[in-house]
């Protein structure tokens, strides 16, 4: 079966032919497209080896066994060696990572309130593993723990922004994640998609990728419904591409694809695409590149503001 393309708001029905049998197909005027499943995402393929600047994040349940708090440095030497080998094609890697409190959870389990003692307690346990892996690359690594007032203030946006240019200028990777130590619910950014998605904006990024422990987004959870329906491009995002998101299970996790979603509107806005592809395998982003499953979010255009997009 071809790709399926969704219109909206204005639903007529029309078909298309699987095999010997005609299929419906909805198509409405246009408001956004939408590609299922048929084929291989290679689209994503060229835009991945393509990017200039690519920003990268990571969930906790895909740094940390969520049960035991340890990290998989296995898999992260896997997803460094990705990260080394664009660098050594001239491309620049900004890494978004969660995973401090999950890993810091174990130890401060027995205090009242213990999320921002676990999120001090892991981040130095997070920061030594991409430290590690990332020498083993020959490439350094830079500490940016931020607020929403260093991604909203005018101020501190381009000093955060002006950091990391110069940090990817002596190909020192910045691994970024929200500043949980200190902040409160009235300062939170409360998710790092969503944080994922601001960093690509201020530094002009290409392309934001959120590693997840699904393909992509489909049309149902695919854990309650096998038939749910793996979308490979989605252009516009409506109340109907909503509706197909839910909350994630994981205990230490502040996202799901509720958060993804409002991610990719932030990215999408800026003129950068972004992908949600399964980061639970090894060498996550050699998978995108050879095809394998993601959803790419496709801005409307890549005009981007010249003033926040400025080259490194």
């Amino acid at each position: 079966m071809s790709g399926v393309t969704w219109h909206a708001p204005q639903a007529t029905l029309t078909y298309q032919t699987q095999g010997t049998r005609e299929v419906p197909r909805r198509r409405e005027m246009a408001s956004f497209i939408v590609k299922q499943d048929s084929m291989p995402a290679t689209a994503s393929t060229g835009q991945l080896s393509s990017a200039r600047r690519l920003v990268v994040k990571i969930g906790s349940g895909l740094i940390a066994n969520t049960e035991t708090g340890e990290i998989r440095e296995s898999w992260l030497n896997t997803l460094i060696e990705d990260v080394g080998r664009l660098f050594s094609r001239g491309q620049q890697v900004i890494i978004v990572t969660s995973g401090a409190v999950a890993v810091g959870s174990r130890r401060a389990s027995l205090l009242d309130g213990a999320k921002h003692v676990a999120a001090a307690i892991g981040q130095v346990q997070i920061m030594r593993a991409y430290e590690k892996s990332l020498a083993r690359c020959g490439l350094g690594v830079g500490q940016v723990l931020l607020s929403c007032e260093d991604i909203h203030n005018q101020n501190r946006r381009l000093n955060t922004k002006q950091t990391l240019q110069q940090l990817l200028q002596v190909e020192a990777v910045p691994v970024v994640n929200e500043n949980d130590t200190t902040a409160t619910a009235d300062i939170r950014v409360g998710d790092n998609d969503r944080l994922a998605a601001w960093v690509a904006q201020m530094v002009g990024a290409d392309i934001l990728i959120l590693l997840s422990n699904v393909d992509g987004l489909f049309t149902e959870d695919p854990s309650g419904n096998p038939l749910a329906r793996l979308l490979t491009e989605v252009r516009f995002i409506t109340p109907e591409i909503e509706a197909m998101a839910s909350h994630s299970p994981n205990r230490h996790s502040s996202g799901g694809m509720i958060t993804k979603l409002v991610a990719a509107k932030i990215a999408m806005e800026a003129g950068c695409k972004m992908l949600i592809a399964k980061g639970t395998i090894s060498h996550p982003l050699s998978a995108i590149e050879r095809g394998g499953p993601s959803t790419c979010f496709v801005p409307f255009t890549n005009d981007r503001d010249k003033s926040e997009a400025g080259d490194s």
